[in-house]
């Protein structure tokens, strides 16, 4: 049987744990707290998400973590979205908490204008790959985006390759849930995946196998690779929530490779087919610009001929004289979505442009990636709980060869079920909280969640003034593992809170992505200024575990 039903932690993982405990206890050793491994606390460090801001703050966070040397003493490190980012780059080196200062620079700089990003025929070999397998979707095409975004090439590391025997490095754990089973928290460690509520794992490497029974079926219908980390990020860390925002980012990275659309148009066969696609990413750019998109939809006209009004009754209704005082974004939205659904009768297929001056990578892009918008499908997996008999596991999760996985943060923006997890023990949580909006929200559905799901979790006043949080939180009670929450913008490293609302503002979740240096470093900065604040406050909360532990005896 593949299909495991168990509460505890996997033998590897079990494995780990020990070889990270020896190396904590040198680490303890630094801040002058000695206790043998039998004593070592379990600590949690989590993530939240955020978007572009989580994954900037998250390494400014590790970065000073690293500089206060605290990382050493940490067991597990666990994100959800935005932090998914920041782990996924961290954790190429399995030794990169040695030299977290670098590791962390090196991934904000490349974020920035100088970083190298992903080249537009790169990532439409990596989608073709994912199409071939029979189960891509657009969770696929943001895992492109998200190493776009990070200005990274594409990292097709398989995600069990991040195993370290040595315990090096904390523990990575990322985090997803099932869109049909919200309240299903699914976790992603290099040596097993699985749903944690009721405890069904699968080994890492046969995630994506086709199963049948709690078996992997003997013959598959096609060799699907193991789960890089692109398609790990991509469905981790989609803001699924925000349907628009996708698309916006999606056209606004087809518009940031019109030089390669622009080379594509030499081919005098087929300028007038690229000439769409180039108009259609400059509309979703620049709809704001009336003159401008206004000449641009008589250019789309004349390159569609008359047959556009079979296929897009908003572009043969568009009333050019009053376009100024119209809903542009709207319609340049719907025109655009009309001519994607029906780019089979104006376009040629991507098959007949092969090693044409790149036009064959734009083509595939409109065939196959596009009308993915209309059936919104995303995060699709092989159901390793297919037809799996078990009175743990709901019916309804067993009937489907396909589950889907997306974004943990529309149910529960913190990865609070990974170190609640009663087999891992944990005495401390240190939670980095990147969220937008009430900066408490995170513990008040960690506490649901762990009330439901029999957990320990401290009480506390999870209903404090969202507009001028601290820095620096404890909720702390017998028995149960303490929490240390620490918002991203705050009282103490904004000093007020016109200061909290303007940082709120700059960084929104939903936005396009920024390069620029000086912005990047700045939040990065303020995200590590939680930490030195509160260097001595987290040690003091470490020194208590230790005791706790001693005292368990």
């Amino acid at each position: 049987m593949s299909v495991v039903i168990s509460q505890d932690i996997s033998d590897p993982e079990k494995h780990f744990s020990k070889k990270r405990q020896s190396k904590i206890v040198e680490a303890l050793k630094i801040h002058e707290i000695l206790c043998p491994e039998n004593d070592v606390p379990r600590v949690a460090l989590l993530g939240s998400g955020g978007g572009q801001r989580a994954h900037i703050g998250f390494l400014g966070v590790i970065r000073q973590l690293g500089t206060e040397h605290l990382l050493g003493c940490m067991q597990y490190v666990a994100g959800v979205s935005g932090s998914t980012w920041c782990m996924s780059s961290l954790y190429q080196e399995p030794q990169w908490t040695q030299h977290a200062e670098e590791a962390a620079n090196k991934a904000l700089l490349s974020m920035s204008e100088q970083g190298e990003g992903v080249t537009f025929h790169d990532a439409v070999e990596w989608m073709k790959q994912r199409y071939e397998e029979g189960d891509f979707s657009l969770s696929d095409v943001w895992g492109v985006i998200t190493c776009w975004i990070k200005g990274v090439s594409l990292e097709t590391r398989p995600l069990m390759d991040d195993k370290d025997e040595k315990g090096a490095s904390p523990y990575p754990l990322y985090s997803a849930i099932d869109k049909d089973h919200k309240e299903m928290w699914f976790e992603f460690s290099p040596h097993e995946v699985g749903f944690l509520e009721p405890g069904a794992y699968v080994k890492t490497s046969l995630l994506k196998r086709d199963f049948e029974g709690g078996k992997v079926k003997p013959h598959q219908p096609w060799q699907r690779k193991p789960m890089d980390m692109v398609q790990l990020q991509g469905i981790c860390g989609c803001a699924m929530g925000d349907l628009q925002f996708i698309k916006d980012t999606i056209w606004h990275w087809i518009h940031s490779l019109s030089p390669v659309i622009k080379n594509a148009r030499k081919d005098p066969d087929f300028t007038d087919k690229i000439d769409i696609v180039y108009i259609l990413a400059d509309l979703m750019e620049n709809y704001s610009d009336p003159e401008n998109s206004c000449s641009e939809l008589e250019r789309l006209k004349c390159l569609l001929g008359e047959s556009y009004r079979d296929f897009s009754p908003t572009l043969q209704g568009v009333k050019l004289k009053s376009w100024r005082s119209q809903d542009r974004k709207k319609l340049v939205e719907s025109i655009t979505d009309e001519l994607v659904a029906s780019v089979d009768k104006w376009g040629p297929h991507p098959d007949q442009l092969l090693g044409i001056n790149g036009i064959a990578d734009v083509w595939w892009v409109m065939w196959h990636v596009m009308p993915k918008f209309f059936g919104w499908t995303f995060g699709t997996v092989a159901n390793f709980l297919y037809k799996f008999q078990d009175d743990a596991i709901p019916k309804e999760m067993i009937q489907e060869e396909q589950m889907h996985l997306i974004d943990a943060g529309l149910y529960l923006n913190s990865p609070y079920p990974s170190a609640l997890r009663t087999a891992r023990d944990t005495d401390l949580i240190i939670s980095f909280d990147f969220s937008d909006g009430d900066p408490f929200e995170t513990l008040r559905v960690a506490s649901d969640y762990a009330h439901k799901n029999s957990h320990p979790f401290p009480k506390g006043d999870f209903a404090l003034d969202p507009g001028c949080p601290k820095s620096y939180y404890v909720f702390e009670e017998r028995g149960k593992p303490t929490v240390i929450h620490i918002p991203l913008f705050n009282m103490d490293n904004c000093y007020d809170e016109e200061s909290i609302e303007k940082e709120r503002k700059e960084y929104r979740t939903f936005q396009m992505p920024y390069r620029d240096k000086t912005k990047i470093n700045h939040l990065a900065d303020l995200a590590a200024e939680n930490v030195t604040m509160n260097r001595e406050n987290i040690l003091s909360e470490i020194k208590k575990a230790v005791q706790r532990r001693k005292h368990q005896k």
